[in-house]
């Protein structure tokens, strides 16, 4: 039974057809409309004959140039400063926060508008508008970097319309209005205004889609938290693929899966690659060298698409009852705020955690499947209509009504019109709308008061988030945006929609998470762990714990344990070993080498430690001794080199072995593929694992997925070559020297998207490759003294630039009438003039009235 999302957009390819033989047939009457607009020409003839040659085309090329003028004086001169230091980041200063995120768009524009722009699109729904239904070009899904995506435009499109991504007008009004008059529509008007200067450069398939407008960047920040908590996309599949296969026999589905309170399996997001996550940890001042807490943040993404981190610093001072805004560090492209950073009081980190933040229930549908079940009556269900725009090509765009059914659960994803069933799917984020408003406030707390309560807004859908101050505190919590449930069913499956017991009841409060503030032991670390194993136990979630079991949709209480597989295992021993050094013991020399581990020892040992001493086999000697190099941490470079190659290929082909025969019977048959393919043993891993950003090629360290190392890549395997794509997103490490904030950082490849810059790959080869962290500008004295150039725009309103980019069409349509007039003169013939010109005078007409309609639309 197909899913109801693919059998709409299969209606919409059918109806393509048809719209391809309707458009022949109207080839006829787009004749009839040109002999129409011929006639109309001859009827400008007599206006012709009273106008006064080229100088009727000098008003039309006046009205941009002296309504931008007319803009910048409306503004009293605000202009914002942008500092753009020797490693490509931009320092925004302006004297007030509209102009800082005003700027902040217009850099972000600057550093990857097509980026941004296709982020926008797959957030409202456009793609498929924009490009056709199949190119691959939806950032949210994985695999972009390979297009590789289970998902193509129409289904992602049809798919975020349905969950109501794409944010309404209704909606985007509930978002705090001072958020949208200081961050969201200055951060759009910045990049409008990128668009208006650079407008004559853009590719068509940016211009066909501007301007941008306050409802984009809200729909951007709408996709992130669904990014963060799609596994319910997943739950649903598996749900349907199941009741498929069961012939949808309900009844034995919710035997089989719920069965009760019990331990519950781990969710989709806990099967993850061990890599595909973040590491984030911290000592207070009684470990740190500098007498104040360190951090340290590595979050683990895709570095392409959606979770390519742009970093950027925003000044500005506090204005009216805003307090001040001088923020440091990265987001990604489209969205205002800083998502990781610090200011001068605070530096923060986030990782993935696993609380379950969607569900799926299944519904009763009457007899002719207009109603569901629920509480023993018959509710109708609720129908949403809305225009699916889908490029044809040689036909055009062509609007095709895609149809959502809902119940007070949520989206009807799957419909079974035979056995009259269906699978509504709902996450917890779903038209939430604080998001803007708590990441602000915690871009500009000032203490960790200040940054619980933002938090406390609950209006980002995940994360554990570890906060460190400049006033020598430290915080941890299991964030989560998690609905109250009755917790004897099990939520990784589905669960009966016609009983009320299973409807949502509120989020959980914040005070009621998982946290631990400043422990005895001065230090916390979370790598996609369980919150107990944050630091040594007792803690204070264990505890707490203990006198009140945290739900098992919240934090899976069965789940206690690391294995030597996981980073936070890895992690957690560094950290306490270090701690052994006593007060002022660890450095930031320290957390910098930690956000360059490579080491993957606690999982290697697992298969050397079976190995023996002498080789059995006449092929084994230098395996052997390479590996026992490499496990003992021996000085050969060269052995460092080779051993994670050798390893690799071993590991990923054989499970760990159980005894030392299996042990060397893999090792040999890896050995004799290793010869077969390569010609000989002795391949250095950066010879087979790099990364390629345009036309550059480097080799990286780390590893390529699993094995718990706390500096991971991953990648596609094509050949005999691991192409990294993922992995280490971004490394900081910030502290408190005599009360100034410090900080050192790296991004996977640069600052700037566009390629002729030379801050497209200066990290990567740099620093990134070479796992150091770069030193970070925050006080004005050290950005001037490393800038590298310097930018000074002006501040407009949304209302603004969008009247500008009107300009912009108009500017296309008075350079043709420009060159047509010139013609005129050249030819001098006056009766050829007045014809032409009568015939350009209606055409105007013709043309501005179609203008307007186009842009109207847009708007």
């Amino acid at each position: 039974m197909e899913n109801l999302i693919i059998k709409k957009i299969k209606k919409i390819f059918k109806l393509m057809e048809e719209e391809e033989r309707l458009q022949k047939k109207k080839l006829l009457a787009f004749s009839v409309a040109a002999l129409f607009v011929s006639l109309i020409l001859v009827t400008g003839v007599s206006l012709a004959a009273s106008t006064s040659g080229i100088n009727s085309y000098s008003g039309i090329l006046a009205i941009p140039e002296n309504s931008a003028q007319g803009i910048q004086i409306k503004q009293n001169g605000e202009n914002v400063t942008i500092i753009w230091d020797k490693y490509g980041i931009p320092h925004i200063n302006a004297s007030t926060q509209e102009g800082a995120f005003f700027g902040h768009g217009y850099a972000q524009a600057v550093d990857g508008i097509e980026l941004l722009t296709l982020n926008l699109l797959t957030a409202t729904s456009r793609l498929s508008k924009t490009f056709g239904p199949y190119e691959y070009n939806n950032t949210w899904n994985p695999g972009y970097k390979f297009n590789a995506q289970f998902m193509d435009n129409s289904l992602s499109d049809g798919l975020l319309i349905a969950l109501k991504i794409p944010v309404s007008s209704s909606d985007y009004l509930k978002i705090n209005e001072t958020m949208r008059e200081v961050m969201i529509e200055p951060f759009a008007a910045g990049i409008n205004y990128y668009l208006y200067q650079n407008w004559d450069t853009l590719p068509s398939w940016i211009k066909e889609n501007a301007p941008v407008t306050g409802e984009h960047i809200a729909s951007m920040g709408a996709l992130t938290n669904f990014l963060f908590s799609n596994e319910v996309i997943f739950d649903w599949m598996i749900a349907e693929g199941t009741l498929n296969a069961m012939n949808w026999n309900v009844d034995l589905y919710l035997t089989m899966n719920q069965g009760g309170t019990g331990p519950h399996p781990l969710s989709s997001m806990d099967a993850l690659d061990s890599d595909m996550g973040s590491n984030e940890w911290v000592v207070n001042n009684t470990l740190s060298s500098t007498g104040y807490p360190i951090l340290g943040a590595d979050p683990h993404l895709e570095w392409d698409g959606v979770t390519q981190w742009h970093m950027a610093h925003l000044m500005a001072p506090a204005q009216d009852t805003l307090p001040e805004l001088n923020i440091y560090g990265v987001i990604f492209f489209g969205l205002p705020f800083i998502g990781i950073g610090h200011n001068e009081y605070l530096s923060w980190m986030s990782t993935v955690n696993q609380p379950d933040l969607g569900d799926v229930w299944i519904e009763k549908l009457s007899d002719d499947n207009t109603m569901y079940r629920y509480k023993g009556a018959w509710v109708p269900l609720r129908q949403e209509t809305v225009n699916l725009p889908v490029k044809v090509p040689g036909i055009g765009v062509i609007n095709q009504p895609v149809t959502t059914y809902y119940t007070h659960h949520g989206a009807l994803l799957t419909i079974n019109t035979t056995n009259h069933w269906a699978l509504a799917v709902n996450y917890s984020s779903s038209q939430t709308v604080a998001g803007f408003e708590q990441f602000y406030l915690m871009n500009t707390a000032q203490n960790i008061t200040q940054f619980k309560n933002a938090l406390a807004m609950l209006g980002v859908a995940m994360f554990n988030y570890m906060v460190a101050s400049v006033y020598n505190e430290t915080f941890y919590v299991w964030n989560a945006m998690c609905p109250v449930r009755n917790d004897i069913y099990n939520w990784d499956y589905a669960v009966p929609g016609w009983v009320s017991s299973t409807d949502w009841g509120g989020f959980i409060p914040f005070v009621s998470l998982p946290q631990q503030e400043d422990p005895d032991e001065g230090w916390m670390q979370n790598c996609n762990i369980p919150a107990w194993n944050i630091t040594t136990q007792p803690n204070a979630i264990t505890i707490a714990n203990d006198t009140w079991p945290f739900p098992l949709y919240l934090v899976n209480w069965n789940w206690q344990g690391m294995s030597n597989h996981t980073r936070g295992y890895n992690l957690f021993y560094i950290l306490d070993d270090l701690a052994e050094g006593g007060a002022d013991s660890i450095t930031p020399a320290h957390f910098r080498g930690i956000a360059g581990n490579s080491s993957i020892i606690y999982i290697a040992s697992d298969y050397i430690d079976k190995l023996p001493d002498d080789d059995p086999y006449a092929l084994l000697d230098l395996a052997l001794w390479v590996l026992k190099e490499w496990e003992d941490r021996g000085a050969y470079a060269w052995a460092n080199e080779t051993a994670m190659t050798i390893f690799k290929l071993w590991s990923q082909n054989y499970g760990v072995p159980a005894n030392e025969s299996q042990a060397l019977s893999t090792l040999n048959a890896t050995v004799k593929a290793m010869n077969a393919t390569y010609g000989n043993i002795s391949v250095p891993w950066g010879n087979v694992h790099f990364v390629v950003r345009g036309t550059t090629v480097q080799a990286l360290n780390g590893t390529s997925g699993g094995y718990g190392c706390l500096n991971p890549h991953y990648g596609e395997l094509i050949g005999t070559n691991w192409y990294c794509y993922g992995g280490e997103s971004f490394e900081m490490v910030t502290t408190w020297i005599d009360g100034q904030v410090v900080s050192w950082s790296c991004l996977p490849y640069g600052n700037s998207n566009d390629p002729t810059s030379t801050h497209y790959d200066d990290m990567l080869t740099d620093w990134y490759s070479k796992d150091k962290l770069h030193p970070d500008f925050f006080y004005m004295s050290e950005i001037l003294a490393n800038n590298e150039t310097i930018d000074e725009i002006p501040v407009l309103t949304l209302d603004e630039t969008l009247y500008l980019l009107q300009l912009s069409y108009l500017e296309a349509l008075a350079s043709f009438f420009l060159l047509i007039g010139m013609g005129q003169i050249i030819t001098g013939q006056q009766a050829a003039s007045n014809l032409v010109l009568g015939g350009i005078t209606a055409i105007i007409l013709i043309m501005i009235v179609a203008a307007a309609v186009i842009i109207s639309r847009r708007l």
